[in-house]
């Protein structure tokens, strides 16, 4: 069994990366309102294999962005078409400056608020601003469960996201030289929120660095996490297939038409 918490078909399928691991767990993300219509026929009916759908810090940018409001409007059309296991991927993200800081914690605050009326989890990017995510989770309008997906800060932000309630996921680049608080945060994480993913097609782990990544790739992650922890590979992939169906709240996919 092949765990990846975190993979994106349609851009696998735009990089020429077919099909999935007929015996994966996972989530396929999200990233933008209506890309479901397109993902929905690379997925496989799997009940094993789940999807978010969500509207991430780029559509900030997008010609088409007419305010948090309105993508509700568009994201729940997409719910109540195809349905949804999770909300995202949704956040922020300082390396490319989407928007202004006003916008993109509003788009935020909507999703995690819808997250929480439907009682499904959220999952959250951030890349470079450890200060807004903290300000969004410590607020009190925020009390959806969720992942924070491909982690890449040190313990302190860890451990607020952790008395929130959140779970951890590590992608490729833990196993990266320098990364040294990305990996004391994985050696820090309780057992019980631990898990781990790809982000495909992005972000291979060593030794595939470089390379278009699949979710095959997190048994080499997955053995990064053994060694750094000190735990059986077995074990780390046990408890973290639990974790996965825990904050999903069910073990199978609620996708229409399956």
């Amino acid at each position: 069994m092949i765990l990846d918490s975190h993979f994106h078909t349609l851009s696998m399928a735009r990089k020429g990366i077919a099909g999935l691991p007929a015996d994966l767990v996972g989530i396929d993300a999200g990233t933008d309102p209506g890309d479901i219509r397109e993902r929905i026929k690379l997925l496989p009916s799997s009940p094993s294999v789940f999807f978010s759908i969500g509207s991430g810090p780029w559509r900030l940018d997008d010609e088409g962005y007419e305010g948090a409001e309105h993508e509700r409007e568009l994201l729940m059309a997409d719910i109540d078409e195809f349905g949804a296991d999770a909300i995202g991927e949704c956040g922020f993200d300082n390396h490319w400056h989407y928007g202004d800081s006003k916008s993109a914690m509003e788009l935020f605050m909507m999703q995690a608020e819808l997250a929480y009326e439907l009682d499904i989890p959220i999952i959250i990017h951030t890349r470079d601003a450890d200060d807004e995510i903290r300000q969004a989770i410590l607020s009190p309008s925020f009390r959806c469960r969720g992942i924070m997906h491909c982690y890449s800060s040190g313990p302190d932000l860890m451990w607020t996201a952790l008395d929130k309630g959140l779970y951890i996921s590590f992608s490729g680049n833990l196993t990266y030289k320098g990364n040294a608080a990305i990996q004391e945060s994985a050696k820090a994480v309780p057992a019980d929120r631990l898990l781990y993913e790809t982000d495909s097609p992005y972000l291979a782990p060593v030794p595939m660095r470089g390379k278009p990544c699949r979710p095959e790739y997190t048994e080499y992650t997955l053995s990064f996490l053994s060694e750094l922890r000190g735990e059986e590979s077995a074990k780390i992939k046990e408890q973290a297939i639990q974790n996965l169906y825990s904050v999903l709240g069910r073990k199978e996919s609620v996708r229409k038409g399956i």
